[in-house]
């Protein structure tokens, strides 16, 4: 949501200041990360006034550049009128034509109000702006094109009570470990690659001995950082088993392996196939659901 002011002055014949109104435009837009069509909606409301303004009749009409264009331009038709207090909403639509071959298109959205006063003569009716927030619309990520915000860094939720022994492991990693993999002050950075991601599964997960436990139903290995992301891959990781005991997770090492030190560069979770699987289809979703495109930054995040 995006807030502005407009000042509408009424000039005397001498050329001073007779009268003000202030208008405050709040806009609201939700993007479609399936889709390049979205909607804005565009609030004008008579915050003040002073003098002999009482009402303002009010028009207003939006564009965007680049391959982008406003099919439905104005929020409504002319212009309205709004007295002190008052104020008047409506919608507009955008739409983004992503040309073949284009993979990502930066687009700016821009507004134009145009106000007067019945029987005054204005003198600077318009007004014009554009949102400092870039859009992005892309075709990289999925089957359909969609469209975000770039300057929103991503973030992957993965709550303790849906993905158990899962989000434990990756909790427990981005808060112990040395790297903090995931966290705001170091995101993970996602891999394209299926091959990539293939092979750092493989080199972490298979190509170093993991040997099911007993204990743990299911026994499956659970890498973190992630194998879709640049930093996934690595060998020599700290081998953790989390468990829930009186409703709490805690984690503790493996039996013959090397104790962990909170300075390898990965670790290997004893995680249940079930959450393991779980958990992997939520990043995979996240990355359609909030486009996260070839190399983009994200940060994952643990709640109860």
């Amino acid at each position: 949501m995006k807030e502005a002011k407009a000042t509408f002055t009424h000039w005397d014949d001498k050329g001073g200041v007779a009268a003000t109104g202030v208008l405050v435009i709040t806009t609201s837009m939700t993007l479609n990360a399936t889709s390049t069509t979205w909607n804005e909606l565009v609030t004008v409301k008579l915050q003040s006034t002073t003098g002999d303004v009482t009402r303002l009749d009010v028009g207003f009409d939006v564009s965007c550049d680049s391959q982008c264009a406003a099919t439905a331009p104005t929020p409504w038709t002319g212009q309205r009128s709004i007295g002190n207090g008052e104020q008047t909403s409506g919608q507009v639509t955008y739409a983004e034509n992503l040309p073949t071959g284009t993979i990502d298109d930066r687009i700016t959205t821009k507004y134009h109000i145009f106000v007067t006063m019945a029987g005054a003569q204005p003198t600077q009716p318009n007004a014009n702006w554009s949102n400092s927030r870039l859009i992005r619309c892309d075709n990289a990520v999925g089957k359909y094109p969609g469209c975000v915000y770039p300057d929103v860094r991503a973030n992957l939720v993965l709550p303790l009570s849906q993905y158990g022994a899962a989000a434990a492991t990756y909790g427990w990693a981005i808060q112990n470990m040395s790297d903090h993999w995931g966290a705001a002050d170091n995101p993970l950075q996602r891999t394209a690659d299926e091959a990539f991601a293939k092979a750092n599964r493989q080199r972490t997960c298979e190509d170093v001995t993991f040997t099911a436990m007993t204990a743990v139903t299911d026994d499956s290995c659970d890498e973190y950082p992630f194998a879709g992301t640049s930093q996934g891959g690595h060998t020599g990781c700290a081998d953790i088993v989390p468990q829930l005991e009186n409703g709490q997770w805690k984690l503790y090492s493996v039996k013959g392996r090397p104790d962990v030190t909170l300075h390898e560069p990965c670790v290997r979770g004893h995680v249940p196939l079930t959450p393991n699987k779980a958990a992997g289809g939520k990043y995979g979703s996240f990355v359609q659901t909030d486009r996260i495109m070839d190399a983009e930054k994200f940060v994952v995040s643990i709640t109860s």
